[in-house]
């Protein structure tokens, strides 16, 4: 904590605190406005000893001024004794400032010139990262200010042709269905889409446990409880990998109930799937 003259009371400030055509007393304390502070002196000596406010942050030169200016201002009206105090104050005020730009011991000047060394490499990366930023925001933009070699440049469509060609689909589609001369009680035609027919789990568990009755104890390989699919099929690509996952997902359930086994003996290997040591083979 550091020490200095008492600062007054309450209640000798508290009718100071405010906008300078609200003190009405002659000998009120000067009212100082600076970035980071706005009110009297003395509340301002009493912040920053109680650590409650930044000095560091505060121009020094700025109340310095106002100071000044308060001080001449109140040469007839104020006395001489208010205004010695108003100089104790202020000149308390620029010895903690001095204390913090000029630290009293050779450590103190240490961690400050460490701390200063800190935040000067920090500005310098931040600077480094904008410059960085800055470059590779003026670099040529893929797809829109260079383009890939056979790649067509995007054209963006500006908002009037986009709701333009949105107009133009709804009338294409307005007038289309006032030329299917349906009346009131018209069917309506409704899409259905036709899922294709894929292999789903639980078709795979009744599989599996059928399978595994017949299997001998070492077990059946994944592939062998697939279900049969025709060679010539158009979307067999699709049958056979649903079919794969569908039997794999039965496999790991059977496994956690404890009906069956799973194992696989190396990573990407084959996968096998057989009864536990406890149940009988069929």
């Amino acid at each position: 904590m550091i020490e200095g003259p008492a600062a007054p009371a309450a209640d000798d400030w508290a009718e100071d605190v405010g906008p300078p055509e609200a003190r009405r007393s002659a000998e009120a304390v000067p009212y100082l406005s600076v970035a980071g502070f706005e009110g009297p002196l003395d509340f301002l000596l009493e912040m920053v000893r109680r650590h409650q406010l930044d000095l560091g942050r505060l121009s020094i030169v700025t109340l310095t001024d106002q100071f000044t200016a308060a001080l001449e201002a109140g040469a007839d009206r104020v006395r001489l004794e208010r205004r010695g105090d108003w100089l104790v104050m202020a000149s308390e005020l620029v010895r903690l400032k001095a204390q913090l730009l000029c630290p009293t011991n050779p450590r103190e000047a240490a961690e400050a010139a460490a701390e200063a060394d800190r935040r000067l490499g920090q500005l310098g990366e931040l600077a480094a990262m904008r410059a960085a930023a800055a470059w590779l925001a003026a670099r040529p933009q893929l797809g829109f200010d260079v383009f890939g070699r056979g790649q067509p440049p995007r054209r963006v469509q500006p908002q009037a042709e986009l709701v333009l060609s949105f107009l133009e689909a709804t009338l294409v589609l307005l007038e289309g269905r006032a030329g299917q001369g349906g009346g009131a009680g018209a069917a309506t035609a409704t899409y259905r889409p036709s899922p294709p027919e894929l292999w789903r789990v639980p078709d795979a568990l009744g599989r599996i446990a059928a399978l595994l009755q017949e299997a001998p104890a070492a077990g059946l390989p994944l592939e062998a409880c697939l279900p049969p699919l025709e060679p010539d099929a158009p979307d067999r690509p699709l049958r056979r990998r649903a079919a794969l996952a569908s039997t794999l997902v039965a496999g790991l359930e059977l496994a956690r109930e404890g009906t069956a086994t799973i194992e696989q003996e190396e990573p990407f290997g084959s996968i096998s799937i057989g009864l536990p040591a406890t149940v009988g083979h069929g």
